[in-house]
């Protein structure tokens, strides 16, 4: 095909001419028109779309080029290729914790102070409950504690020390098996007025009693019990002492002396007191001697009581200031006062006797024996006829007698109870450089520096008649 017919035949095709081919019926026509209009929901689309790519495929192709002919080059428009543009990076931002919303806490809140409340609730009522249960027991108890009812009828001896307060009272009377309920015991006494009223003493009561019978029975006692003065001097010795109060009627001698070796108070003091073995009694020293008031028939533990708090108040601050001043504990001042009461008996002697003895304790004396007479009175007298074994007696003799090839510097504790005036000279010795001291058959002293001058004194003091 040339040129001319080429573009004859585009010619023909011009729409605006309507030639339509005499054998193309009615449907060809419908599906000829359907290529320029836009399908839609026509019924035969696939078919009608089949047929047109048929159609442009086969009726619009170029004719294929004759030879010695150029080729015809369609000129197609230029594609413009669309140029995505790459939206600019974002800065990465840090990623955010994952964080539970407020909605969620407040309902994980909501769950554990429910909980908690819960568990107060819980605590809260079992406490009550238990209170509750404790309450009614404990007033049980005490109702019957406080009528005796239902109790065991046993006969119970008590015996109130001089000095027992309420409370102790209390205390005394569970420990026996008269009461069950001490607290209870203490309130009903002060509501009855009887917490002052209850008299130390020895009671025989039944343990079936009520608070009521026992306030009688204990507040009788007061009536009747007796007070005796006595009057216990200077430089007595422990076994004088019971001695005394036996006789007086305070306490029984064998149960004093056996209290003198055992019993123990809460004074700060007992702790600086001596701890040998061969002590042989062990409040020797610390009763202090004075005029005391007792009631008969009291305990020994409370006559000890009274003697042992007056030494307590008699020893103060100033005394044991002076104590650290000379290098002496409380049991070497005790100690050495108990000896130099026993050897003077005024207190101008007793200040020359205790310059001698520190003269003798002093370092580097040369003569470290105090050798006192009285030390070995102590022994003879209070302690050998009571030890029967020979190797024991012979063992507190080493503690007590202070002469060579025995006791160096004092003994192992006092050997009697010193008053004040000897507990002075002991702390406050007078000036001197008295080494020895004698005396003679009417208590008059000789003092001397020297072995020759306590000689000479010692001749003169035997030849006064």
């Amino acid at each position: 095909m040339n040129n001319k017919e080429f573009e004859d035949f585009f010619k023909d095709l011009d729409p605006n001419e309507k030639k339509v081919p005499e054998k193309i019926e009615e449907e060809d026509d419908l599906v000829f028109s359907s290529f320029f209009e836009d399908a839609t929901t026509s019924s035969k689309k696939s078919e009608v779309k089949e047929e047109k790519n048929a159609f442009e495929d086969d009726f619009f192709a170029p004719p294929p080029p004759e030879e010695d002919e150029e080729p015809i080059v369609v000129k197609k428009e230029p594609v413009r290729e669309t140029v995505k543009v790459k939206p600019e990076i974002e800065k990465k931002q840090p990623e955010k914790k994952k964080t539970i919303s407020d909605s969620a806490v407040k309902r994980k809140k909501k769950r554990l102070n429910t909980a908690y409340n819960w568990l107060l609730t819980i605590v809260w009522v079992s406490a009550v409950l238990a209170v509750s249960v404790f309450i009614a027991s404990f007033a049980l108890s005490s109702i019957n504690d406080l009528v005796g009812f239902s109790k065991e009828s046993k006969e119970i001896e008590i015996t109130i020390p001089e000095g027992y307060g309420l409370s102790e009272i209390s205390e005394l009377l569970e420990e026996k098996g008269v009461i069950d309920e001490p607290f209870t015991f203490e309130v009903y006494a002060r509501i009855k007025e009887m917490d002052k009223r209850l008299a130390p003493g020895t009671y025989t009561l039944n343990s079936n009693l009520g608070y009521d019978q026992i306030f009688q029975l204990l507040k009788t006692k007061e009536v009747t019990k007796n007070v005796v003065t006595v009057n216990f001097y200077e430089g007595m010795k422990l076994t004088e002492i019971a001695k005394r109060l036996e006789e007086n009627g305070v306490c029984g001698y064998d149960e004093f002396i056996e209290a003198a070796k055992t019993e123990s108070f809460e004074y700060e003091f007992e702790n600086m007191m001596g701890t040998s073995e061969f002590i042989y009694y062990k409040w020797e020293g610390y009763l202090f001697p004075d005029t005391y008031e007792f009631y008969t028939n009291s305990t020994p533990r409370s006559v000890i009581a009274k003697f042992i708090d007056n030494f307590n108040k008699k020893i103060t601050s100033e005394y044991y200031l002076r104590m650290q001043e000379l290098g002496l504990s409380l049991e070497e001042l005790v100690t050495l006062a108990s000896v130099i009461q026993s050897e003077a008996a005024y207190m101008e002697d007793m200040e020359k006797v205790s310059s001698a003895f520190h003269n003798r304790l002093a370092p580097g004396s040369g003569l470290p024996y105090l050798q006192s007479d009285v030390t070995w009175f102590y022994y003879e007298q209070e302690i050998k006829p009571n030890v029967e074994d020979e190797t024991l007696s012979d063992s507190y003799l080493s503690a007590y007698y202070t002469y060579p090839n025995y006791r160096v510097g004092l003994p192992v504790g006092p050997i009697c109870n010193p008053g004040m005036n000897a507990i002075k000279a002991a702390l406050y010795p007078a000036d001197t450089n008295y080494y020895y001291f004698v005396t003679d058959k009417y208590g008059k002293f000789y003092y001397g520096s020297t072995q020759a001058e306590h000689d000479y004194n010692v001749a003169v003091a035997d030849a006064v008649e």
